[in-house]
Parts: C-alpha cells; sequence; structure tokens
C-alpha cells in the first residue's frame, strides 16, 4: 500500500496566523501599560487599532479551517485534545500562577476562563455549531450570526464560558467557514494589496483622532450596553461601527499578508503556543510595579521584545517541551 502524500500547507495562512498571535501578544503587553495611562495617545489609539482586528483575523482564519469539521472521521478526539484538555490544563495554571504573583488566593472555576484561555471554550462552542452553519444559506447564515451578535450586547448575559465574546466574535468565525479559496485568492491581487495598505493607515489615524473620546472596550466585544453606560440606540449605533470596522481592517490585514514563503511560514503552525504561553510573561509583567513606571524608548522596545517573544514560543524546542499540553497525545483515552 502507498501512503497519502501530505497536503501542502500554504504559507500564505500560516503567515497571517503568525503576525496576528503577534499582534495578539503585543495587545496584552500594551493593556496593562494603557490602563496606567504609559504611552500616552498613541499606544492608546495603537491598542485600540490592534483590537479592532487581530482576533476577528484569528477567528476568521479558524471558521475557515473548520470548514471540515462536520466531516471529520476523528471531531471528538480532535475536540478534545486540542481545546478541551489544553483549557483545563492553562486555565487551572494561569489561576495558580497569578495566586504566586498577586499573593492572594484566588478560586478556579472550570466555567469562569481565566485572562486568555477564553478562547479555547469559545473555539469549542464554534466548532460544534459548524453543521448549523453549513446547513443554512450564506445570507441567512449571516443574518442568524448578527443576530446573534446584536443579542449579546443588548443583553447582560452571565459571565459563565465568558458568553459575551463567544457570542460576539462568532460572525467572524461564520465568515471564516463561508469563505473559500477563491475569496483569499481575490484578496492577493495587486490592487486589494494596495486599498489594504490604505484602509490599514486609515484605520490607525482614526484610531489616533478618537483615542480621548471613544471607549476602547467597544472593541474588547466583552461588555453589554448597560454595562458600558448607554442605552439600546447608541449602543447598537457604537456596536455596528465596530463591527464594520472589524470586518474593513481583517480584510485589509489579510490583504496586506504576504503570499510567499517566508522565514516565519514555519513558526505560523505552531501559532497556538504563542497564545497560550506569552500570557505567563504578560502577567508577570502586570504584577511588576516597574513596568508602569518605563517611558521613552522603553515602550518599543518592550514592543519589540513582545515579537520576538512570540517567535522564540513557536520555534521547535518550545514545542517539543510543551507539547504535552498544547497538542497532548491521547491515543491511550480513545479506541
Amino acid at each position: 500500500m502507498t501512503r497519502k502524500a501530505p497536503t501542502a500547507r500554504d504559507p500564505y495562512f500560516d503567515n497571517a496566523k503568525f503576525l496576528a498571535v503577534a499582534l495578539v501578544v503585543v495587545g496584552h503587553a500594551w493593556e496593562p501599560l494603557r490602563s496606567a495611562a504609559v504611552g500616552g495617545r498613541i499606544l492608546g489609539a495603537g491598542q485600540s487599532f490592534i483590537y479592532a482586528f487581530h482576533l476577528p483575523v484569528f477567528i476568521v482564519m479558524c471558521g475557515y479551517f473548520s470548514r471540515g469539521f462536520s466531516r471529520s472521521r476523528n471531531r471528538t478526539r480532535k475536540l478534545v485534545a486540542a481545546i478541551v484538555v489544553p483549557y483545563v490544563l492553562f486555565s487551572a495554571v494561569y489561576v495558580v500562577y497569578t495566586e504566586f504573583l498577586a499573593g492572594r488566593h484566588m478560586s478556579w472555576d472550570p466555567l469562569e476562563p481565566y485572562y486568555l484561555t477564553w478562547f479555547l471554550p469559545a473555539l469549542l462552542a464554534w466548532r460544534l455549531s459548524v453543521p448549523l452553519w453549513q446547513q443554512l444559506r450564506f445570507p441567512v447564515a449571516i443574518a442568524l450570526a448578527v443576530a446573534i451578535w446584536l443579542f449579546a450586547g443588548l443583553v447582560t448575559l452571565p459571565s459563565m464560558l465568558d458568553a459575551v465574546q463567544v457570542l460576539s466574535f462568532l460572525p467572524f468565525f461564520v465568515l471564516g467557514l463561508i469563505l473559500g479559496p477563491r475569496h483569499f485568492a481575490l484578496l492577493r491581487r495587486p490592487a486589494v494589496r494596495v486599498a489594504g495598505v490604505l484602509t490599514l493607515v486609515a484605520g490607525a489615524v482614526a484610531a489616533y483622532v478618537l483615542e480621548s473620546s471613544l471607549d476602547p472596550e467597544w472593541v474588547h466585544w466583552r461588555r453589554s450596553f448597560a454595562e458600558l453606560g448607554v442605552g439600546a440606540p447608541s449602543g447598537v449605533g457604537f456596536r455596528v461601527v465596530a463591527l464594520v470596522a472589524a470586518a474593513l481592517l481583517t480584510a485589509a490585514f489579510l490583504a496586506v499578508v504576504p503570499a510567499r514563503r517566508t522565514w516565519f511560514s514555519r513558526l505560523g503552525a505552531a501559532s497556538m503556543y504563542a497564545y497560550l504561553l506569552h500570557g505567563f510573561v504578560t502577567l508577570f509583567l502586570s504584577y511588576q510595579d516597574w513596568y508602569y513606571r518605563i517611558s521613552g524608548w522603553q515602550v518599543p522596545a518592550v514592543t519589540i521584545g513582545c515579537v520576538l517573544l512570540a517567535v522564540v514560543l513557536m520555534t521547535d524546542p518550545v514545542r517539543k517541551v510543551f507539547r504535552w499540553a498544547v497538542e497532548p497525545r491521547l491515543e491511550w483515552l480513545f479506541r
């Protein structure tokens, strides 16, 4: 019998995952600095700009690569090994780690995701819903996902499993399910790439202009209108603007991602390692007094350090050390 040749990876998607997760690391490092007014208007605008699209990009790609999930013979094993087990491990370890840093007791509740671990149960919920979205026609699927997205803002949902973010980011996952190779090929056209650069520049300028007048929570997608102190009409308006901006910036980002193989293409295949492990560094920084006193050249230095951290966390040695937690092999568990 001849073995089936492994499917070649498209470097475009690995490049996009690498760049998106690098922005996640930078965004988490900037968040405590922004809350302490370190870095001024530029850092505040930069953080809002990043948060407006970095997770939507990641989630669109998750949806795109979940298109064959409902037909997969080993989908239960994949869910347990790639999502459930890593979630239980990292959600518990992050709580213990924070206890150590803060010097106080913290309770661990598996139904209350801590810090960055909310993404794993969200991904579990989205993937379990794949058969539903694939049964619906394109306009109906998008309309239903947007209606659910709007509901997440209108109603104050319980904090269990970060329901607000799960429902708020759902349209991007559904969009990823709907997109096909031809749509991504369209983004790679030279004219679209130029438009992508201009859109990203315009988005950065808009973030700078609005930095002092707009609550950054609108691009975090984790609060209801009531929690943000606005009524339904204003809340719907702000949310629609945020959704449109996220969609445009996501498309622009994906348009400027290099399609050729680069030095970081290989690293992009291990983006989940950077996502799950970088929090130990960014949490450590957030509990250090000196971190809130940095200024001048130190802020760019921290930013560059975060990108380097993302690179290191996606290298082969790190993958070998932490594969048991991020990509556990559970042959012993299943028949």
